[in-house]
């Protein structure tokens, strides 16, 4: 097995060939963090004391400028490693102002190595003049795979910088995760299909039929990408299905018989029906979706019930678990931070870490019936929209510490001893800030609602997460 090259000797060696700045794209969050202490912790990565000054000077004017909270980025767990060895981990576990300062530091080329996951490569523009790859896969919600060709491109696409470097470097380092064969057939790879990312989702076809009839709403699923991608695909299955029957009869090829001759017939059969399904599969999709809605009560003969209407507000992608939770009077005689823990509860990834360190506030029975509502949801349809929702109690509970906090720097600190990534907090935070703007709107029909989400969402957006970030 080959050990994975130390990040300590690969900052020595780019600064001898001169292939600084860089990144160094890692397959983990915590890699990044690692990486980084181990910097700050090996003499040869130091930067000599005046460039240690002038980058402290360059923090200072892009706080100043982008209005970002001081105590927040001067108290940040890696600022003294920043300044001392001009590198930074860029990962979604970190703060969105840390990540911008980042940013602003690398498109200045005042940062040596910036340490990132793969997917800020696809996220972010900020080039450098070489990249290294260290893994050949990446994890995804199935295991590891193999980096696709836009993935790698993406990476690599990062090496060099308009008007600096004449060419930029796409390196490889070694390590058990890392074998460059894969990684250099992947390179000759051309980059996937272009795929569609329309879904006939509730809250589009709730926001359509305010203005449309169901009508208005199949012909929109008709000249989708999604269904000429689908019909593009019946048609090759299609011509498959022709080629596979003109063998089965040609008189150049041995005729089948009896038993051999029905199986082969069948897959002719079978194709023809499978390039049916995927023709039509958008159209069904829709047609179900209208039929789950028509249960929970949101349609009635393909238009908007009282109760649809006012749902078709909520511009969000919790609409149906929000829509049963407040006709079914569950935020009825709740405190505002009640309110706001139960919906940060659903708004939360269940593949995060949240705060659990406290007793919850929140009453169990609320959580049981926030969750009741998903079940319904889920029951009314073939292929539940949201399936991956779950009840969250401890995300409830770190949005109502965060409620509850004097300032960032406190409330960080219990995100550190409960193992909680701040960009986690900060993301999920933001989630439940959306969520409740989304309440407030329903200020006609549920007004005392409208007014705690307006609250609680003023509460939410405080310092740093309330920063203007807006360039000179």
């Amino acid at each position: 097995m080959i050990q994975e090259y130390p990040v300590t000797k690969m900052i020595v060696q780019l600064a001898a060939d001169n292939l600084l700045p860089s990144i160094l794209f890692r397959t983990s969050r915590r890699q990044c963090d690692v990486d980084i202490v181990k910097l700050a912790r090996t003499r040869s990565a130091l930067l000599p004391d005046a460039q240690q000054k002038a980058l402290e000077a360059d923090v200072s004017a892009l706080i100043d400028k982008y209005q970002l909270e001081r105590d927040v980025i001067l108290g940040h767990v890696q600022y003294e490693a920043l300044i001392q060895t001009g590198c930074g981990a860029h990962h979604a576990g970190q703060l969105l102002a840390w990540r911008l300062l980042l940013e602003e530091l690398m498109t200045r080329s005042a940062l040596r190595l910036m340490i990132a996951t793969g997917t800020v490569a696809a996220g972010v523009d900020f080039p450098a003049r070489s990249v290294i790859i260290t893994a050949h896969s990446k994890r995804g919600n199935e295991g590891f795979n193999t980096l696709s060709a836009s993935e790698f491109q993406q990476m690599s696409g990062r090496a060099g910088r308009r008007g600096k470097d004449v060419v930029g470097f796409c390196l490889v380092a070694p390590g058990t995760f890392s074998d460059a064969r894969v990684i250099h057939e992947v390179s000759r790879q051309p980059p996937e299909p272009l795929r569609s990312a329309y879904f006939a989702a509730p809250s589009t076809i709730l926001n359509l039929l305010k203005f449309r009839n169901v009508d208005d709403l199949q012909f929109t699923v008709e000249r989708s990408l999604a269904s000429f991608l689908d019909r593009k695909a019946a048609h090759h299955m299609r011509a498959e299905s022709v080629e596979m029957e003109s063998e089965l009869f040609s008189e150049t090829t041995t005729k089948l018989v009896g038993e051999a001759k029905k199986k082969a017939e069948k897959r002719v059969r079978r194709k023809l029906r499978e390039a049916e399904e995927i023709e039509g599969r958008q159209a069904v999709t829709l047609r179900k979706m209208l039929e789950g809605l028509g249960r929970l009560g949101y349609v009635d003969e393909g238009k908007l019930t009282e109760k649809g209407a006012w749902s078709a507000a909520l511009c969000t992608n919790l609409v149906l678990e929000l829509g049963e939770a407040i006709s079914s009077f569950l935020f009825a005689d709740l405190t505002l931070e009640e309110v706001v823990g139960l919906v940060a509860s659903i708004a939360g990834d269940p593949h995060r870490t949240y705060l659990s360190i406290k007793t919850n506030p929140i009453k169990s029975e609320y959580f049981k019936k926030i969750g009741e509502c998903i079940t319904r949801v889920r029951g009314a349809f073939e292929t539940p929209p949201n399936s991956d929702i779950k009840v969250l109690p401890e995300a409830a509970l770190t949005v109502m510490t965060w409620i509850d906090a004097e300032s960032w720097i406190a409330f960080s600190g219990l995100l550190r001893l409960g193992g909680v990534a701040e960009g986690d907090a900060a993301r999920l935070i933001m989630q439940t800030a959306e969520h409740l703007g989304q309440m407030a709107r329903l200020r006609e029909t549920h007004p005392d609602l409208a007014a705690l989400c307006i609250e609680g969402r003023k509460r939410l957006l405080k310092p740093p997460l309330s920063e203007a970030v807006v360039a000179d």
